[in-house]
């Protein structure tokens, strides 16, 4: 993986160096001070405003240039991490050209200034073999005189405004920061930065080989190799170190974990179209939690994509017009469609977010969340990496409690969708809506009492369970939709049965006597014997019925209307 990526990454590299990085960078929030030349201060401030960073002058003016230039200065200037801090993990920046710190351990890092900036003259605190030999390719820079006045110069200059400089942040109660940087040519701060690198870019200098005067490591990025992860070692070698890899490259790797950090979450091939990259962000660096090579293309994929056509099944209605059938004919299409319909939004913005951070909330129902742990990878590998394996599995297993859940959650709109969707779905015998329900009608109106097929039992059994709920007087949302869970949650015709028989005894009070339909019904579905499990393609036939148009509640509507125009 480590190669296939810095072969890409190399290439996009040699177009814009560093500003590939910088263009994306953000400052953390603080207060920046510039030192200026002739030693007089310049203080900005950097903060997040409704998940937005501003940067300002004290007076609260923005300045684009000055700080794109505190963004250079800061990338230069900043550590790998805290165990990679230069001496003192309070420190955190890693040349004498700044000086960073949070506010809260300004009396710290002020007692620390000269021991900072004297490690920083020759890096004699190294001592280790494998750090001298690091830091011998940098001899003619340590040894130079006018490096070392210049750093005891910006130390005493350090010393005398930093009180200032406290006393502003107090002041301006400014949070999290305070980054301070000398008016320096930008070569000089990478120059600076290339010691430090040079040093800290392996994961260890213990297991640095040097081969051809070329010292060779184990990366640092994406790999954590210590006492507590025996198992990454390879214990078949005298070099016990999974891979090791160029100081050069290390370097190019470093730029890329820096580049990856800054690309949104939600877009996993901004490397290359045939990667697919999946991040995490621990401690505020960039892992790899998931790599994979991809050899379709997008493109490909839409070109060979069997269009799926959503027919308006369950005659849904908007502002009193049926809503038009449509048909999905791009992968991008049927993933968004997924999203919304089936998991409420939920599944897009949840792909890549660690499990312990998806909490239940009003657009994520617990039972939402146990199927969205279960089936988000499925998803992943059919919409991210093309591959369709599992993801008709997971549409035959959980579209109905897709269906469902929304239903319970009072989005019965969106259940109604969610419907039409996993029937245009599924393979097999496309329902007729308009059909069965006149067959229905036909059915209820005919004098002669017939035997009635399974189908038309489950359609009969949904039809007639809506109505008796239509039935309730409570005032309760949730009575009423636990009396329709039960349905739901039957796994036998004999459990629906007996759920019909026990509505209709708490409603029978509101059926008219002269209800022929109604009457007629109850003494079908009651003559119905059966004690079979229901499959899936059952479940949701009693489903499509209750949901459909309700046949006895639209009677009954029109015997209620044309007896109030009598009665007028």
């Amino acid at each position: 993986m480590i190669y296939d990526v810095l072969e890409v990454f190399e290439k996009l590299y040699e177009e814009k160096k560093d500003d590939l990085i910088l263009g994306s960078y953000n400052l953390k929030d603080g207060l920046y001070v510039k030192i200026k030349k002739d030693e007089t201060l310049e203080l900005f401030e950097s903060k997040t405003v409704k998940r937005e960073k501003v940067f300002t002058d004290l007076n609260g003016i923005q300045n684009s240039s000055v700080c794109d230039d505190f963004k250079k200065w800061d990338y230069y200037s900043s550590y790998i991490n805290s165990n990679k801090a230069l001496f003192d993990k309070k420190i955190h920046n890693i040349n004498y050209l700044s000086y960073f710190f949070k506010i809260e351990n300004s009396e710290y890092a002020k007692e620390k200034i000269d021991e900072h900036f004297n490690v920083l003259v020759d890096f004699s605190k190294y001592k280790d073999k494998k750090d001298k030999e690091v830091i011998a390719v940098f001899q003619d820079r340590l040894k130079n005189e006018n490096r070392k006045e210049d750093i005891l110069k910006k130390c005493l200059i350090l010393k005398n405004s930093f009180d200032e400089i406290i006393q502003v942040a107090k002041e301006k109660e400014i949070k999290n920061y305070i980054k301070i940087f000398f008016e320096e040519d930008l070569e000089n701060y990478k120059k600076e930065s290339e010691i430090y690198l040079s040093l800290k870019i392996f994961n260890d200098s213990k297991y640095n080989q040097k081969i051809d005067d070329i010292i060779y490591g184990l990366s640092n990025s994406n790999m954590g190799l210590n006492s507590k992860k025996p198992f990454l070692e390879n214990k078949n070698r005298k070099l016990t170190i999974p891979f090791m890899i160029k100081n050069k490259d290390a370097l190019m790797l470093k730029k890329f974990f820096d580049w990856l950090k800054l690309q949104p979450y939600n877009q996993d091939r901004t490397l290359d179209e045939h990667f697919f990259i999946q991040k995490h962000l621990s401690n505020d660096e960039a892992e790899i939690t998931e790599f994979d090579y991809i050899p379709i293309k997008a493109d490909d994929i839409n070109k060979s994509f069997y269009p799926t056509y959503v027919k308006n099944i369950l005659e849904l209605e908007k502002d009193k017009k049926l809503i038009s059938d449509y048909e999905i004919k791009e992968l991008w299409q049927l993933e968004d469609k997924i999203d919304t319909l089936f998991y409420n939004g939920q599944l897009k913005f949840n792909y890549y977010r660690d499990s312990k951070d998806i909490k239940v909330s009003d657009f994520l129902s617990k039972e939402l969340q146990s199927i969205l742990f279960i089936t988000k990878f499925t998803m992943i590998n059919y919409f991210k990496k093309y591959d369709d394996r599992g993801f008709l599995n997971i549409i035959k297993k959980y579209g109905t409690q897709f269906v469902i859940n929304h239903y319970m959650n009072e989005r019965e709109f969106r259940a109604k969708e969610a419907m039409n969707l996993k029937l245009a779905l599924q393979k097999g015998e496309k329902m007729d809506i308009k059909q069965e329900l006149q067959d229905l009608k036909n059915m209820l109106e005919d004098e002669e009492y017939k035997s009635l097929s399974k189908d038309e039992y489950l359609f009969l059994a949904g039809q007639w369970a809506a109505y008796l709920l239509s039935l309730s007087k409570a005032s309760n949302k949730n009575k009423t939709l636990a009396l329709a869970e039960q349905y739901f949650k039957a796994k036998y015709i004999s459990k629906i049965q007996s759920i019909l028989n026990n509505d209709l005894e708490k409603f029978k009070h509101e059926i008219r006597l002269n209800n022929a339909w109604a009457l007629k019904a109850s003494s079908l579905l009651k003559a119905y014997e059966d004690d079979s499990k229901l499959s899936d393609k059952e479940k949701d036939r009693f489903l499509v019925g209750f949901m459909a148009k309700n046949t006895f509640y639209e009677k009954r509507q029109k015997e209620e209307k044309k007896e109030n125009e009598e009665n007028i």
